[in-house]
């Protein structure tokens, strides 16, 4: 696992790293920790990198972690962006760079552990595969990287993000005890099964996903969808 840091100011650095380094050993994870102390060189980094995670002080000179995070976004639209501040300023900023969480400084152990514990279940989340029968063969399908799933005839099209479509020999109903509410995925309509991360927007009718899919939403699981998906968002 690959984390990177960026603080202007280098002590919370090697604070934030030992915090890093002990909630790694109590996992028994393996990480490379990358420093930074600007956001130049984190971006620089990061496009060769591929980091995991980023941990990213907010309140830096010149180009601050909003600025910076904006930036990533950018070239990443997905990498987890943890930031670090002693203000409460530029909370809500960090949503619109879609931050995984805004932490005060200094940092409170267990509440910082619980915050990786969290990134942690996402991460092994988006590793989840599903072996499923295609014509010729099988194919693993990456849960995360599941838009919408929808039922043809005897097959179920699995629509993924970055705009393949695959025709499984699967059923629908099969696929529905995979792909579920536990993993972020609903079924909005007796044929379609979404993944909350990748809606847009909805109305009463139907949603629309960030790759531009018009699913519909079927009356009677309409106020459970909205129920799930506003519980989804705010977790």
């Amino acid at each position: 696992m690959k984390i990177g840091i960026c603080d202007d100011e280098k002590c919370f650095i090697e604070g934030t790293r030992h915090l890093v380094e002990e909630w790694a050993k109590k996992h028994n994870i393996f990480v490379s920790i990358y420093e930074f102390t600007n956001g130049d060189d984190l971006i620089s980094s990061h496009q060769k990198n591929c980091m995991d995670l980023i941990i990213l002080d907010v309140i830096m000179p010149l180009f601050n972690g909003i600025d910076t995070a904006k930036e990533l976004r950018i070239h990443d639209q997905n990498v987890p962006v943890i930031f670090l501040t002693s203000s409460r300023e530029y909370a809500v900023d960090s949503y619109d760079v879609h931050a995984f969480y805004y932490l005060m400084k200094p940092l409170k152990k267990d509440q910082f552990f619980k915050v990786m514990d969290e990134f942690l279940s996402s991460f092994n989340k988006k590793k989840e595969t599903f072996l499923a029968k295609i014509p010729g063969g099988n194919c693993n399908i990456t849960l995360d990287e599941t838009v919408c799933l929808e039922a043809q005839n005897k097959e179920v099209i699995v629509y993924l993000a970055n705009g393949t479509q695959l025709n499984i020999k699967e059923l629908f109903s099969d696929c529905a005890g995979i792909f579920t509410t536990e993993k972020g995925f609903f079924k909005c309509h007796r044929s379609y099964i979404v993944n909350m991360k990748y809606i847009e927007q909805f109305t009463k009718a139907q949603l629309v996903t960030k790759n531009g899919m018009h699913v519909p939403v079927s009356r009677n699981n309409y106020s459970a969808f909205k129920e799930f998906y506003f519980s989804y968002m705010f977790q």
